[in-house]
């Protein structure tokens, strides 16, 4: 049997995927390229002194280092949340051929 917490789920993800593809990576990528950025700047300002060995271009590796991680968050999350949503809809049906 779903429960309401697996229904919301399959509600949710439905409604995130409802648009095309290239729309959900890039406000999810740009959002998470975001947020990595501001963590690692401000460790990076917070625990070590690469800003004065570093200089100007430590800003554009960080700037780097943050879109790969903004991509590849994204990516797993899309497809981790797509296994899950066939993983319940298979539930599902299986539960409705047994009644």
């Amino acid at each position: 049997m779903i429960t309401n917490t697996e229904r919301h789920f399959i509600s949710y993800w439905t409604e995130q995927k409802s648009g095309p593809r290239w729309k959900y990576y890039l406000l999810f990528c740009t959002a998470w390229s975001v947020v990595s950025f501001l963590v690692i700047f401000f460790l990076t300002k917070l625990f070590t002194n690469l800003w004065e060995t570093g200089g100007a271009n430590l800003i554009y590796v960080l700037i780097g280092i943050s879109i790969v991680i903004g991509v590849l968050s994204t990516h797993f999350t899309y497809v981790s949340n797509e296994r899950k949503l066939h993983k319940l809809l298979a539930k599902d049906k299986e539960e409705l051929h047994k009644n």
